[in-house]
């Protein structure tokens, strides 16, 4: 009888317990799924039904906002606020692989020098690992590689091209973030024609994941590149880019091999910071990061000497550094405080005609708050800071500034 009654105790413990782990199961879904503000939540049902209206007939998508992707349990080795974390600091191999339109070119090939850096080398990704960056992002654009639809095939030769660089990154057990870069093209038509544009997005990221399948979770997909749509408005175009983001969850998640817990990161809208915590909602996946970009003031970090708009040679005051700080406590208190990652895909300014001792403070500024609020932040280069042929920081400080040394 005794053994009987210890018997029952262990079973209510266990029922006990796992009532209060599908609790807060629970309580964690609901704060993801309601990342959103009320200003938008105000309209959300009215714009679900004009956007989804034909899909929902079709039986397709039941939420625009929160697709859910395919059943499978992710591995428990890391979660992706901890995945954030081991990625550290990270380098954009920009205008390397992502050059568009290059028309006068007849080699596709040569896509990859059209703008001015060398070809890649297994060389240069070793040099920037042993400079302390820990991730690389590989922005592609593949619009210029690919056939005709409907089956929008990929050029093998392209393809391989990413495949090794990707590989030389992986050798040097880099994180890896793998995008679609300059599509803006046409995957803006999908406020027009979303039928028309899924079926191309899906043809190139069923190549992609196909092509990546088994490869490990330290290479992440990312959704899409600086998206929104302004023909739509502000909140209208956040609620499409939603679905996008929740499709591309979909997908992915049922394309075979690893991809099922495959690590992704997903563009807020146009990748501002002020749009995507008023109106980015992420799909109810705990393999799902937010990406968003930081190059303000524009007029000191994109504006060349002499712009129309506005220009700025400095940078450094007080207002200046506590708005950086506000920016990133906004990013955590709006997503990383409810458990959703956030990394800064880009940032970064132009040195040509500025203060480079401000560039360099601009850089350590945007660091320091975004390691202090749990991001991670991503340095885009286009060739200007590091020399691509001779293996070294192009100025003075510069790594200093970026590693706190």
């Amino acid at each position: 009888m005794k053994k009987n009654l210890k018997i029952l105790s262990l079973l209510l413990v266990i029922c006990l317990t796992l009532g209060a782990c599908n609790t807060m199961t629970d309580k964690v879904k609901e704060a993801q799924s309601t990342v959103i503000s009320s200003d938008f939540s105000e309209n959300f049902e009215s714009l679900e039904e004009e956007f989804s209206a034909e899909e929902k007939q079709e039986g397709k998508i039941e939420n625009i906002a929160s697709e859910e992707p395919s059943e499978g349990e992710h591995s428990e080795a890391l979660s992706a606020m901890e995945l954030v974390k081991e990625m550290g600091i990270g380098w954009n191999l920009g205008n390397s692989l992502d050059p568009v339109d290059c028309t006068w070119l007849t080699d596709e090939m040569a896509y990859e020098t059209a703008w001015g850096n060398p070809a890649v080398t297994k060389e240069l990704i070793s040099f920037v690992k042993s400079q302390g960056f820990r991730t690389v992002r590989i922005p592609v654009t593949w619009k210029n590689h690919m056939g005709p639809a409907p089956d929008y095939t990929i050029s093998s030769q392209w393809l391989d091209r990413v495949e090794e660089v990707v590989n030389w990154c992986l050798e040097e057990d880099l994180y890896v973030i793998l995008n679609i870069h300059h599509e803006s093209s046409w995957i803006i038509n999908a406020s027009r024609d979303y039928e028309g544009f899924r079926q191309q997005y899906d043809a190139l990221w069923n190549q992609i994941a196909g092509r990546f399948a088994d490869y490990p979770e330290t290479l992440i997909f990312e959704s899409m590149n600086e998206i929104g749509f302004d023909d739509l408005g502000e909140e209208a175009g956040c609620l499409l880019l939603n679905k996008i983001n929740a499709h591309f969850t979909q997908l992915i998640r049922q394309s075979g091999g690893n991809n099922h817990e495959r690590f992704l990161l997903l563009a807020g809208y146009w990748t501002d910071i002020d749009a995507s915590c008023k109106g980015s909602v992420l799909p109810e996946d705990d393999r799902v990061m937010l990406s968003v970009h930081f190059y303000a003031p524009a007029a000191f970090a994109i504006a060349e000497p002499g712009t129309s708009w506005g220009y700025q040679y400095s940078w450094g005051t007080e207002e200046e550094i506590a708005y950086v700080e506000s920016q990133m406590k906004k990013l955590s208190d709006t997503f990383v405080s409810r458990g959703i990652p956030v990394i800064i895909g880009e940032f970064g300014s132009l040195r040509e005609g500025k203060d480079s001792e401000a560039v360099n403070l601009y850089y350590s500024t945007i660091i320091k708050y975004a390691k202090a609020y749990g991001i991670c932040p991503v340095l885009w280069d286009n060739g200007q800071e590091i020399d691509r042929t001779n293996y070294a920081f192009r100025y003075s400080g510069c790594k200093e500034a970026i590693f706190g040394e």
